[in-house]
């Protein structure tokens, strides 16, 4: 045999007026009236919606919260009513990349601004003033702006010094001394509009590193690469007058081959054949007044003296 079934009811005291009363289809009128108050449209239906929001949803009209209603006679007298329905007006706000329509009973843009909370900046552009009253589809049109400073390291570049240096051979070069780049702060006041910014001005330089010069040496010390003799004379006589060591060796060489004493008793005598007029006075010109025509330092350095004031043609 199965096991019997036990079966435990339930009852509830329930007050009158705790019942909600059951709702009924009531006729209904809605009059949408546009923001002009020139448009109308008029819907009818059947609703059992007991405000006017969920009435006028109900018959297709599509309300906004901000919407006005009216109703004759009450909705709450249950026997149904004419309800007119007065949009809102609207208002297209673009701040930035975004754009919003608000629909507002306010007359005047800053209202508006502070019904929405709309906060605008000290910097901020609006393309209407504040106490502008509010026009049908008014589009307005809020400019973000920042101005803010800014700080930009930028390198300065270093000169590059170059010295002669008789010491090193010619045609050498060495770095004394390496450069460094130096570094300057440069403040800006930027302009932004939006998140983009529009200009910028340069408000200060200021100089936070100097740069250091790079030196190079270049050397110009004579290198002697043919047939000489006295080559250590002909190299400081070469740079005293800044002449050519080579050009005086091979005349040297041409002229004497090295001899000091040659062509003695004759009209052209010494390293570089002078004669004893030439030599009196080039000699003297040169700082060696008086020295002997067979000196090799003292013909050395008259003929590099000579070559470079105008007497080098004096030898063929």
């Amino acid at each position: 045999m199965p096991a019997a079934v036990t079966t435990t009811l339930f009852s509830f005291n329930i007050a009158p007026e705790q019942i909600e009363p059951k709702k009924l289809d009531r006729p209904y009128v809605v009059e949408v009236v546009d923001a002009s108050g020139k448009n109308k449209e008029e819907l009818k239906g059947i609703s059992d919606e007991v405000n006017p929001f969920s009435i006028t949803e109900k018959l297709g009209a599509k309300p906004f919260v901000e919407d006005k209603f009216t109703a004759f006679p009450d909705i709450k007298m249950g026997i149904g009513s004419k309800i007119t329905l007065y949009r809102a007006p609207e208002y297209k706000i673009k701040e930035g990349k975004k754009e919003t329509v608000i629909r507002s009973w306010t007359d005047t843009v800053g209202a508006l601004f502070s019904e929405r909370n709309i906060e605008i900046g000290k910097d901020d552009r609006v393309n209407f003033p504040l106490d502008t009253r509010l026009d049908l589809e008014m589009n307005i049109v809020i400019t973000r702006v920042a101005i803010t400073q800014i700080q930009e390291k930028k390198p300065i570049d270093f000169q590059i010094i170059k010295k002669d240096d008789n010491t090193m051979d010619q045609g050498k070069t060495k770095v004394q001394q390496a450069g460094q780049k130096g570094i300057k702060l440069l403040t800006y006041e930027v302009h932004r509009e939006d998140g983009e910014e529009v200009s910028r001005k340069l408000l200060s330089t200021e100089i936070t590193k100097k740069p250091v010069d790079e030196i190079i040496l270049i050397g110009t010390k004579p290198v002697i690469t043919v047939k000489c003799k006295y080559n250590d004379t002909v190299i400081d006589a070469a740079l005293k007058y800044g002449t050519d060591a080579n050009a005086l060796c091979s005349l040297m060489m041409k002229e004497s081959n090295g001899n000091p004493t040659s062509g003695q008793g004759n009209d052209y005598q010494g390293l570089f054949q002078y004669t004893d007029g030439f030599w009196a006075s080039a000699s003297a010109k040169a700082g060696f007044s008086g020295a002997n025509i067979f000196d090799p330092k003292a013909q050395i350095y008259t003929t590099a003296w000579a070559f470079t004031h105008g007497q080098r043609s004096r030898w063929p």
